[in-house]
């Protein structure tokens, strides 16, 4: 795992790591080792565990996605939002396979369960710019 991105850095012990996704020590330890490779589920589930995206994780970024502010959004170019936007999609791609796998979906399952997601997603979006408008 060492050759995609060094967890270590996060000052954070193996057995902690391994704990958020509910593996041993020596399986984590191994995947630093570059031993083994962890499944795509176990990745997407560590990237979610640390509050970041797979891109960023895998060393496929150097942002972290997840500590993009609002400000920072509003102030991007229409290029760099372009390449966000695609970071973000590709991301949620790669999430949404693991769970099609992990959970034997199908392409029709997957298809409404991102629609499901957007709409969320979007009520979410609305309810927070409601209460941000309410709280000057």
């Amino acid at each position: 795992m060492n050759k995609y991105y060094d967890l270590a850095l996060l000052k954070m012990p193996q057995q902690a790591l391994a704990d958020l996704v509910g593996i041993n020590r020596v399986t984590y330890t191994n995947w630093e080792n570059g031993k083994r490779e962890p499944e795509l589920d176990k990745i997407v589930e560590l990237a979610t565990e640390l509050n970041t995206t797979v891109d960023y994780l895998l060393g496929n970024s150097d942002i972290n996605l997840l500590d993009t502010s609002k400000k920072d959004i509003q102030n991007l170019t229409k290029e760099e939002a372009k390449e966000l936007s695609g970071a973000l999609m590709e991301n949620m791609n790669t999430i949404f396979e693991a769970g099609k796998e992990k959970f034997n979906m199908t392409d029709d399952e997957m298809e409404a369960m991102k629609v499901l997601v957007i709409k969320q997603f979007l009520k979410e979006t609305e309810e927070n710019e409601k209460n941000d408008s309410s709280n000057p």
